[in-house]
């Protein structure tokens, strides 16, 4: 259902083709990160495209916001940026399978990759003190989970979507940018970093734009890649009304600093 309503265009034998390269995606993926401490010694595995952009923000002292999505093997691409010399603490919430979640937390410890975990209630306090410290927050974006959303275009239908990395930029004018990993053809990844403009409208109307805009750094990404995106995940499961306020969380407005 979801790759129809995202490419129309696929009749239902190049849909079925799809989805079933997107779970061999999957399993290499996972292949992938168990074979990590070997894939890193691969000169060529992992290129990088973008580092340059990311360097010169970074050198601002202010650290930087990563937007990235559940495409590619995201994993992998915070393991690799960590093994090339960034500080990285990553937004994760808690798996609900307590053997999976334990290996997960495994392969980020020992890949170097700090995580912030999202139901801690000092969750904030340890995002700005990530910054402060010049370190790299990486939150992904493309699911519609249980805290704040803004509904924004995804694939030309709303989609509800957190914007925790536009209000988190807005507040402490970290730079922001996205990060994205995606299968080469002739095997390994590659990475590319690319600087986003914040802009310069004020208040809940800029942090819906600045999501929207991350929304379609995302969808492009899908598009390039189709086959390395989560399919499974219920993306347009809630759709805006006319009471729906445009930034939401458990019923309450979330402020927003005015710049």
């Amino acid at each position: 259902m979801h790759v129809g309503i995202a490419f129309p265009e696929l009749d239902p034998v190049a849909r079925r083709r799809l989805v079933r390269v997107t779970f061999r995606h999957a399993g290499q993926s996972f292949a992938e990160l168990a074979l990590w401490p070997r894939l890193r010694r691969r000169r060529d595995y992992i290129r990088f495209e973008g580092l340059e952009a990311a360097d010169a923000l970074l050198a601002a002292g202010r650290g930087a916001i990563a937007v990235t999505g559940h495409t590619g093997n995201w994993e992998l691409l915070a393991a690799a940026l960590s093994a090339r010399g960034y500080l990285l603490s990553v937004v994760a919430r808690r798996v609900n399978d307590a053997r999976f979640d334990a290996l997960v937390v495994r392969f980020r410890r020992l890949a170097g990759v700090d995580v912030l975990v999202r139901d801690d209630p000092n969750f904030l306090g340890g995002v700005r003190a990530a910054l402060a410290r010049g370190r790299v927050v990486a939150l992904l974006i493309d699911q519609d989970t249980r805290g704040a959303g803004v509904f924004v275009p995804f694939f030309g239908r709303p989609a509800r979507t957190p914007p925790g990395p536009a209000v988190l930029a807005l507040r402490t004018r970290a730079p922001l940018l996205t990060a994205f990993i995606e299968r080469r053809s002739d095997g390994g990844h590659v990475i590319r970093v690319t600087p986003v403009e914040i802009g310069d409208r004020s208040g809940r109307e800029r942090v819906t734009d600045l999501t929207a805009r991350l929304t379609a750094a995302i969808e492009a990404q899908i598009r390039s890649a189709p086959a390395e995106w989560v399919w499974w995940h219920e993306r347009w499961r809630r759709q805006p009304t006319e009471a729906h306020s445009p930034l939401q969380a458990g019923g309450r407005m979330i402020p927003v600093a005015h710049r």
